[in-house]
């Protein structure tokens, strides 16, 4: 049996098992009907895991920190990791630990993986 979507009348398939949980629908479908609010479909909520985040301006954000830091490195930063070699070993260090970071915040991952990326580039200097 085919299970369609009751909002966007379309097909459910990936997210099939959890069909009756999310009211017959897809999961992005009940995200927009119950869950993001007045925010504009285009721009991420505040909801955990919001489809939108990935229009969100994260791009900027990285790009101006990535900047900044290659500024710090030019003049000598105290990094712990300022080697090229150990800085990019941390940052995927980081990146495969990044669950336990926001667990540890008591905070949601954010949704645009941007800002995820935002926050390895800096980590990275001191993680170990």
């Amino acid at each position: 049996m085919d299970l369609e979507c009751r909002r966007c009348h379309r097909p459910v398939k990936v997210s099939a098992a959890q069909f009756e949980v999310f009211e017959r629908m897809h999961y992005v479908c009940f995200h927009y009907e119950f869950e993001h609010g007045e925010f504009d479909v285009d721009e991420e909520c505040t909801a955990g895991g919001c489809p939108s985040a990935s229009l969100a301006k994260g791009r900027d954000r990285v790009i101006a920190t990535a900047r900044e830091l290659a500024g710090e490195a030019a003049l000598g930063a105290p990094w712990t990791n300022a080697a090229l070699h150990e800085y990019l070993e941390a940052f995927a260090s980081w990146l495969a630990d990044s669950g336990g970071y926001y667990l540890n915040r008591r905070t949601v991952p954010p949704g645009n993986g941007w800002e995820v990326v935002n926050d390895a580039l800096r980590a990275a200097t001191v993680y170990e």
